[in-house]
This record gives structure tokens, C-alpha cells and sequence, in this order.
């Protein structure tokens, strides 16, 4: 329960995932949004993986390896940024004949972008460096390491398809698209302070 308890708040700090979801979700929609939510928590099993097999122990030994990490997550970040910041507005006929298409065709695509998004994202490598890799030793049981990874799974999966369940309500979506340049913009601007953060702390080390 502990380690449930743990994944809840690590989903609920602010953060890049948190971004792209309700990002994803007021711009396109509910489905999008919900294959965004499970992009992240699925990369979160790779996460998982490389903990429990021991891979944190060459990151923690090689911090050249795990500062290119961070580099690279920067960069999507700031690439997710510049696209938002690019967002101009557009006519309502326009918005919805473009919207239907997109939401079609491109599940996969939203998923990708919470996947890349939580995959690259050093907070998400740090919390399982440090937080996660606490819960469990030479004392723990070999399949409960497991346990203890699905807990974390689930709690981040669930909280961010809530979060895209909840923001794509038809109220705060109308909202949104009557001013979704700006919105865009200014999701964009916290994804580039974000990377600029990252780049800087990583360099700086």
C-alpha cells in the first residue's frame, strides 16, 4: 500500500507527463488523452525492469550514461514545446473538420507521445533510482519486486487516465478550444522550461 500510495504522489507532482496529458486531452479529446495516460504507464515497465534487474547499478556508476538520458529527454521536451508554442489559432469550422480525422487515426500517435514523454523524462529515472529502488533489497522477496512494480503502474495509470477523463469533459474542451492558441502556447512554454531546467542542471553537474 505504501508503494501505491508512493506512485499516486509521484503522478500527482507537476510535471511533463502531467502536461502532455491534459495537453493531448482538451486539444483532441478523451481517447487521446486515455492513450497518452497508458503510454506512460507503460513505459513506466521499462523503468521497473531495468530496477529490478539491477540496471540501476550501472547508472548510478556511469553518470555519463545517465546524463545523455536527461540530454535526450530534454530534447523531446523542447521539441514538445516548440510545437506548442507554433499552435495559432483557428476558426471553429476549421477545428472541427480537422479534429475528427486526427482523433481516428492517430490513438497510436498519442500513445507514442506519453510513452517517448515518460520514457525520456529524467524524474521519472530518478524516482526509480532513489525512491522506488528503497522498497526493495536483499531482504525482499523476488516476486514482490514485481508487486511493488505494478503498484506504481497502476496508480500513475490510473491517475492520468482520470486526468483525461476529467479534463475532456465537454465544459473545459469548449473553453479550450475557443482559446486553444494560447493554452498551447503556454503548455509549451512550461515544456521548454522544463528542458531548459533539465539541460541546465545536467551540464552544471
Amino acid at each position: 500500500m505504501e508503494v501505491f500510495l508512493v506512485g499516486v504522489l509521484a503522478a500527482l507532482s507537476p510535471g511533463p507527463d502531467f502536461v502532455v496529458v491534459m495537453k493531448n486531452s482538451l486539444g483532441i479529446g478523451r481517447k487521446y488523452g486515455m492513450a497518452t495516460a497508458l503510454g506512460i504507464a507503460s513505459a513506466l515497465i521499462v523503468h521497473i525492469t531495468y530496477t529490478i534487474l539491477g540496471f540501476t547499478i550501472i547508472l548510478e556508476k556511469s553518470p555519463i550514461i545517465f546524463n545523455l538520458i536527461k540530454l535526450v529527454g530534454a530534447a523531446y521536451l523542447l521539441w514538445l514545446g516548440w510545437q506548442g508554442i507554433r499552435s495559432k489559432a483557428q476558426s471553429e469550422s476549421v477545428h472541427d473538420v480537422g479534429i475528427k480525422p486526427l482523433l481516428n487515426s492517430s490513438i497510436m500517435q498519442g500513445f507514442r507521445e506519453g510513452f517517448l514523454c515518460n520514457i525520456l523524462n529524467p524524474k521519472s529515472a530518478l524516482f526509480f533510482l532513489s525512491v522506488f529502488s528503497q522498497f526493495i533489497g536483499d531482504n525482499t522477496p523476488y516476486w514482490m519486486h514485481w508487486i511493488y512494480g505494478g503498484e506504481i503502474i497502476l496508480a500513475v495509470g490510473l491517475w492520468f487516465i482520470l486526468l483525461a477523463i476529467l479534463i475532456s469533459n465537454n465544459y473545459f474542451r469548449k473553453f479550450y478550444q475557443q482559446y486553444m492558441h494560447w493554452f498551447d502556447r503556454g503548455l509549451g512554454i512550461i515544456l521548454i522550461i522544463f528542458a531548459v531546467t533539465i539541460s541546465i542542471t545536467t551540464l552544471s553537474s
